[in-house]
């Protein structure tokens, strides 16, 4: 079988695993953006207030299923999906060799390019705490 699955499928599959990750990263986000600035300026204020909404309204059991269950289908599912296509697909094992074997051949180049993305978040987060100080 020289293509495994079809695009569409594939993409059904990947766009239903980002939905299932949404709501909680939708939260998470929203909570880390809330401890960024206090409480009385924006966009923390309005973040808050979303969460002073909505706090009430989640029980133990809807955050299980929020934080928990869908994430965890999302990992059942995608791994399942990647293994059926490894198994099926020579082109994509040779392709995955390949990209491993270019990683290996330039890994200063991959640590440097890390490195370096790694430094500009530090310096954008620094630069941020700055300013809204």
């Amino acid at each position: 079988m020289k293509n495994p699955a079809s695009p569409v499928k594939l993409f059904a599959v990947a766009a239903s695993e980002w939905l299932l990750v949404l709501p909680a990263t939708l939260l998470l986000g929203a909570a880390v953006l809330r401890q960024l600035q206090p409480p009385h300026y924006e966009p923390a204020r309005t973040i808050s207030l979303i969460f002073e909404r909505i706090g009430p309204h989640i029980s133990r059991a809807g955050a299980a299923l929020l934080f928990l269950g869908l994430p965890s289908v999302a990992v059942i599912v995608g791994f399942a999906g990647l293994v059926m296509i490894w198994r099926r697909s020579e082109a994509l094992r040779q392709d995955v060799t390949l990209a491993l074997a270019s990683l290996r051949r330039n890994l200063a180049i991959v640590l440097l390019g890390s490195g370096t993305l790694l430094a500009g978040a530090i310096l954008a987060a620094v630069l941020v705490h700055i300013i809204t100080d």
